[in-house]
């Protein structure tokens, strides 16, 4: 695969389970330095997800960083993401995301790394982020967050133009993925991801 045609966007229901397969079919280098993004963890005590993901990381080979996008100004965090081949957005709640994503300034800068030949790996929330709009996400994700939480606006990063719906193998978050393609279809486009799938692009 030339350099040309190599993704710079990678959008996963779960990394970890198909780490593997992007790495042999070259999709992922074979050395790189990666700035990880747990923050969408964040609100969570238990993140097994987050941890999983970064140990795919590692075994395949990869130097990880983590770097939490919360209380970063964004002079220090574009300094320190620009020293990383691969932006990995891992998942979590959504909704916190987003604000601390703009809150950061990490929504400014995400384009100019991309054209500058950064690969953006998402996992679940960190895909849905690559997208449009929160806003079908917004009222579960709210539920699980502090009282005094407001989100600034429900735009995403528009990397592509269509909402990832993760974990669709899993009755629970299809049938919910069922009701907000049904209450949102016509005002966006869903791509919905089992674990085992994944969207590459190259934007």
């Amino acid at each position: 695969m030339s350099d040309s045609a190599k993704p710079n966007l990678i959008l996963t229901s779960s990394f970890n389970t198909v780490a593997q397969e992007l790495r042999e079919k070259s999709l992922l280098p074979k050395t790189a330095s990666v700035a990880f993004i747990p923050t969408a963890g964040d609100p969570y005590s238990e993140r097994p997800w987050i941890d999983a993901d970064r140990n795919a990381l590692v075994d395949l080979g990869y130097s990880v960083t983590d770097i939490d996008l919360k209380g970063v100004t964004a002079e220090s965090l574009e300094k320190e993401l620009s020293s990383h081949d691969i932006i990995f957005v891992a998942g979590g709640n959504t909704t916190y995301l987003v604000e601390q994503s703009y809150a950061s300034g990490f929504a400014d800068l995400i384009h100019g790394f991309l054209e500058k030949g950064k690969l953006y790996i998402g996992s679940s929330a960190g895909s849905i982020l690559a997208g449009p709009t929160v806003e079908p996400f917004v009222t579960e994700d709210i539920a699980e967050l502090p009282k005094d939480f407001a989100l600034t606006k429900p735009t995403c990063l528009h990397l592509v133009d269509y909402v990832v719906l993760p974990h669709d193998q899993v009755e629970q978050f299809s049938a919910e993925h069922d009701k907000i393609i049904k209450q949102h279809g016509k005002q966006f486009t869903f791509v919905r991801l089992a674990d085992l799938e994944y969207r590459v692009e190259n934007i």
